[in-house]
């Protein structure tokens, strides 16, 4: 089902240097604001390294939720070069909000996990801000709310230090990784629900899809938001949350 569309001209971002600083390291955004197609010719493979100037700022939530006493971490499903791939829900930060990261979180949020109750869709809170509703085609409940707050929870064993964005500190306690395969530098905010109603719900993912004939981004609501079960903080079963049920 596709719920919108989205035209990726809209889109603007900057490259970005990594530097250590204090301890930890120092996010800098560098160069001439870049487009969509220009990012994606430059998200190339390249080396890990810190000092290094990088195609492009990401933003990953890595959401902890607990159901009858087992944990569970949220990914989705994309599949990409020939193959499916289970990925935290993300997005690239776009230029206006380089200097914030958690804006783009909130956003991405809000429009990658989708809670169904019935007809309607759950509005989302992080840290007990209500998130914009972000499908004006969807029909959302007030009774209802998708709950996230901060959590030290780290379960993929991320490295954890002081990330600083031009000399400040960025809140929310983001971790920080390189994906080398895209030349991509990726802040990594840990989250968990904080509880989920007792009712019939479903977790689903809408998904951004390049339409070649448009030439528009396609958001396609599915069900491939998956729960990785885990045990000592280590992934041994998938499967989905749906109605009310894993």
């Amino acid at each position: 089902m596709i719920i919108t569309h989205k035209d990726p001209r809209l889109f603007h971002t900057r490259s970005v240097r990594l530097s250590p600083h204090r301890h930890g390291v120092n996010i800098t955004p560098v160069g001439d604001s870049i487009n969509f197609s220009t990012l994606q010719k430059r998200r190339k493979p390249c080396q890990s390294k810190i000092p290094g100037t990088f195609a492009n700022l990401g933003v990953s939530a890595q959401i902890h939720l607990r159901i009858q006493e087992t944990d569970y971490l949220i990914l989705v499903r994309q599949f990409k070069d020939d193959h499916w791939q289970l990925k935290l829900p993300s997005g690239y930060i776009p230029e206006e909000q380089l200097h914030n990261p958690y804006l783009t979180l909130a956003q991405e949020i809000a429009e990658e996990c989708l809670l169904e109750n019935g007809p309607a869709f759950a509005r989302c809170t992080l840290n007990n801000d209500l998130l914009a509703a972000p499908y004006k085609e969807l029909t959302y409940c007030e009774e209802v709310l998708l709950e996230l707050e901060s959590s030290p929870w780290n379960p993929l064993h991320l490295p954890q230090t002081g990330i600083y964005m031009n000399e400040q500190r960025l809140p929310g306690n983001p971790m920080l990784y390189i994906h080398s395969p895209t030349c991509s530098a990726q802040l990594v905010y840990p989250l968990e629900v904080r509880h989920l109603p007792e009712t019939q719900l479903s977790l689903l993912h809408a998904e951004e899809e390049y339409n070649w004939d448009s030439q528009q981004l396609d958001v396609v609501l599915n069900q491939e938001l998956w729960l990785a079960k885990l045990h000592d903080q280590r992934i041994y079963e998938l499967g989905k949350f749906i109605d009310g049920r894993y």
